[in-house]
């Protein structure tokens, strides 16, 4: 790459700026590439392809770090941010906020050695294989030794960010990469207070689930073919522009990943899955792949045009799967539609009750994937609270599976019969996504922060949800968030738009109308 732009700006607030947006455009479709790539080996590639495809992204991605961390750049982003600290007037909010996300990307790359930087693209890519093979074997001590090597990786970037960002803690350090404006005191605090009213209305729900006739199993045929057809139509009804992306089926893990121009949301869809499975990652998957879709156009190859990451991203998620694709007005609009895709005409498992009561189920569990909307807090406390420690040095990997265990009976109130129940369900610590577990949970808080502010900005939202009417609430999320990039902070950008502070209170309120109250 060329050290200077091919053309300046006419106009720029400080001499240099447009060197460094030239730069990080390259950087974008660098990332760009490296996560078609990454989709692709999730889809298509066959297995035999996996080296070669470690080795492509691995090039990909040592050239990501030469590039943001070569000498011409770290001059030139210190030349820019002295002119514009100087002469601010001179600069839009939104350079100013580019500027600074620039700053951002370059210190979470510095703060690296390269061969940590490519250690841990490495292992994020390897991990998805390595997880499903030790769920399939069951074989701790294999499992164990591989997490070794990406608990002692991540905790060397640990400790390198704690030094750079001069964060209390290792753990705290690596939250930066998920949640960057919350501390890890402020995270302990929200699951403190939290967890006792949680335990609270699970008991109650369980209570009141059990005095009542549970739902009818689904019973039909959900060929691949019919569920990918109900989940395109849904995913096009919610604003999605197929123009732009599109629906895959995955065998691993489902996720959303590409560019505003070129989304793909990947879903699970199996011929023995009911149509509540596939449905639920078209929803969840598709308001990721809404995010990336509506970003602000302007500014699509910098830094300030990007989405906010794994808090927003989840939030958005649950916003849509869970907060309004769980309600009783939801299963009233889908219920027809899937009893003519699925040619399942006066099946009583079909009827919007049944439905949703089904999506309601309160658990008991030792699985998180099997774990209700309630229970999963409790599984992601447990995850949270036992990475913390792995990360801050307070816990070894050999004592992981009986921590697991500890905390299980402790939180869930029951402990796993194996190890594929246990510990090795996790896939984060395989593909070093630590500090993502806590976003779980602060996504959820932030969802039903939005779901308030969206029925109260929307008095009739019920009666528009029955009608599969969601261009309303598709309107207010790219106007208070998809619009917004990363022009601010994401909590700061929440509080902006819901004119709530960040609290368990509104989470609580959702849970107890939902659960004990049959409403909404």
């Amino acid at each position: 790459m060329s050290d200077t732009a091919p053309q300046n700006a006419t106009t720029e607030p400080a001499q240099g700026y447009q060197d460094l947006k030239y730069y990080f455009a390259n950087l974008n479709t660098m990332f760009s590439i490296r996560n078609t790539l990454a989709m692709d080996m999730m889809t298509s590639m066959p297995v035999g392809g996996l080296e070669k495809r470690i080795h492509d992204i691995s090039s990909i991605t040592k050239r990501i770090y030469a590039e943001t961390t070569t000498p011409t750049v770290t001059g030139l982003l210190e030349k820019v941010e002295s002119q514009a600290h100087n002469n601010s007037d001179n600069w839009s909010a939104w350079d100013l906020a580019n500027l600074r996300e620039m700053r951002r990307i370059h210190s979470h790359l510095s703060a690296l050695t390269p061969d940590l930087y490519l250690a841990s693209v490495q292992i994020s890519n390897k991990g998805r294989r390595k997880h499903k093979a030790a769920l399939k074997s069951g074989d701790w001590n294999e499992a164990q030794q591989y997490i070794q090597q990406v608990v002692d990786l991540y905790k060397k970037i640990g400790d390198l960010k704690q030094k750079k960002f001069e964060t209390r803690t290792p753990y705290k350090a690596l939250l930066l990469g998920y949640a960057a404006d919350i501390s890890e005191n402020e995270m302990d605090t929200l699951y403190d207070n939290i967890l006792d009213p949680l335990k609270d209305l699970h008991v109650k729900a369980l209570a009141k689930q059990t005095a009542t006739e549970p739902p009818k199993p689904l019973e039909g045929d959900f060929s691949r073919g019919d569920q990918m057809w109900l989940n395109k139509t849904i995913l096009q009804m919610m604003g999605f522009d197929f123009a732009r992306g599109d629906i895959l089926v995955t065998n691993l893990a489902p996720m959303t990943s590409g560019s505003p121009q070129d989304t793909r949301v990947l879903v699970r869809c199996g011929d023995n899955d009911t149509f509540l499975d596939s449905l639920g990652d078209t929803l969840y998957q598709g308001a990721r792949g809404l995010y990336l879709q509506n970003l602000p156009k302007d500014w699509y190859t910098q830094p300030v045009g990007q989405d906010q990451g794994a808090l927003i991203m989840n939030a958005l998620s649950i916003l849509y799967e869970t907060m309004i694709g769980r309600t009783p007005q939801f299963f009233n609009f889908i219920s027809v539609r899937a009893e003519g895709v699925f040619r399942q005409f006066k099946n009583k498992s079909f009827e919007p009750e049944n439905l949703y009561r089904l999506k309601k189920h309160v658990s008991q569990t030792t699985q998180r994937s099997e774990a209700g909307e309630i229970s999963k807090i409790f599984h992601d406390i447990l995850r949270y609270r036992i990475e913390r420690d792995l990360i801050n040095g307070t816990l070894a990997v050999k004592d992981l599976s009986d921590r697991w265990n500890d905390e299980s009976k402790s939180l869930i109130g029951m402990e796993p019969n194996a190890l594929t129940d246990g510990v090795l369900q996790n896939p984060d610590w395989f593909t070093g996504r630590f500090g993502f577990i806590p976003t779980n949970t602060l996504s959820h808080i932030v969802a039903a922060e939005m779901q308030n502010k969206l029925f109260e900005a929307t008095p009739d939202l019920s009666s528009q949800i029955e009608n599969g009417q969601f261009e309303a609430m598709g309107n207010w999320i790219k106007t208070n968030i998809h619009s917004k990039g990363r022009s601010m902070d994401a909590l700061a950008m929440v509080k902006q738009a819901t004119g709530s502070k960040l609290s368990e209170s509104h989470l609580l309120t959702h849970l107890e109308r939902r659960f004990l109250s049959d409403r909404r």
